[in-house]
């Protein structure tokens, strides 16, 4: 820890106490945090057990799989099986770092919109295991792929070579999510302070695919499908908005599950006082106040905050209008972050070639 600076930090925290008003509550001090042990708490404390999380909600979906085919569980379960098995993927995906980037997991197994016309002529194929899998395009394996075949079938069981092939998507799924789970664990045992180098470069990451994460679920996942929908004209033919997921349920939990994720790496629980350095997650807003950015670390905590109101307000019945309204607040956090909260962390802005997946 920088003692010197740890001390001027405790005089700003002090200053700004005394400055605080009734209607703004004192800031905090917290300890300075350096490259490595802001990936510490990445990548040692954080990331791990959301990986772990991941590859047990996989599992049980290829198990459901099974069981469903096998008369042995109802189309529902299997369902709510997609569903928490998704929300656990976008928990830990967002925003992807590290190893979710190198093996560009998000387009292996979450690429959307799935293809229809794919799917078809790939069951046809009959491919019989993760190999021959292997050959079959991303538009037609994955969450999209296996959610789109839920909602084709009833409550009947479905042919063989449809339940195979599902249950194929689910091993595939499963098998990114061992991989997953184990190189993140190559990763939790890193010497950040031997590789200062490597170490700059993944904290320049996270920040980065951050700020991506958040444009990712604003534009990509919520305002692009609405303002498409709107200028296409397709609006006035009542036909629904081309979200990610092909239900109301599953796209705002999907949506909370983003988001949550990002608020936590990026936001102080309520209540919370800033972690030890070195022993658990450090947000940026810890970050920042570390650095003597109290004032800006209490801005973006805000700011924060009206995204989160507006998340926790959403419902399946939620219009259009509402949700932009969401989107609008994520922009000004977005703004906020370009202007000034990058250059608090010292990280300049880019973009990697997993921006766009």
């Amino acid at each position: 820890m920088n003692l010197a600076l740890t001390r001027f930090t405790l005089a700003l925290a002090l200053t700004a106490s005394g400055m605080a008003s009734a209607q703004n509550p004192p800031i905090v001090a917290a300890p300075y945090y350096s490259a490595e042990q802001a990936m510490q708490g990445l990548y040692t404390y954080h990331l791990p057990p959301l990986a772990k999380k991941f590859q047990g909600e996989a599992d049980r979906l290829v198990s459901t799989a099974n069981q469903y085919c096998q008369g042995q569980a109802t189309l529902p379960v299997l369902q709510a099986q997609w569903q928490s098995t998704m929300e656990s993927w976008e928990t830990l995906s967002t925003p992807a770092v590290g190893p979710l980037i190198t093996r560009r997991s998000q387009r292996q197994i979450d690429f959307w919109p799935a293809r229809p016309d794919l799917l078809r002529r790939s069951m046809e194929k009959a491919p019989a295991n993760l190999a021959d899998m292997e050959r079959v395009g991303t538009p037609a394996k994955g969450f999209p792929a296996l959610e789109l075949l839920l909602k084709q079938w009833t409550t009947k069981t479905p042919p063989a070579d449809a339940c195979r092939y599902a249950g194929l998507i689910a091993q595939g799924i499963a098998a990114e999510a061992r991989d997953l789970q184990n190189e993140l664990g190559q990763w939790a045992t890193k010497e950040w302070e031997d590789e200062p180098e490597v170490t700059t470069a993944s904290l320049a990451e996270w920040v980065n695919q951050w700020l991506a994460g958040l444009e990712r679920l604003r534009w990509a996942h919520i305002e692009k499908p609405i303002t498409s929908h709107q200028t296409t004209g397709n609006a006035a033919k009542g036909t629904p908005v081309p979200y990610a997921r092909l239900d109301r349920e599953s796209n705002l939990r999907d949506w909370r599950a983003q988001w949550q994720s990002l608020r936590t790496q990026s936001r102080l629980p309520p209540g919370a006082q800033p972690p030890a350095a070195g022993q658990a997650l450090v947000p940026m807003e810890a970050l920042l106040m570390g650095r003597g950015q109290l004032a800006l670390a209490q801005k973006w905590g805000q700011a924060l905050d009206q995204v989160n109101a507006g998340v926790e307000k959403l419902t399946p019945r939620s219009n259009e209008r509402e949700l932009l309204a969401v989107t609008k607040s994520m922009k000004a956090v977005t703004v906020l972050f370009q202007n000034e909260v990058a250059a608090a962390l010292d990280v300049p802005l880019g973009f990697s070639d997993a921006d766009g997946d």
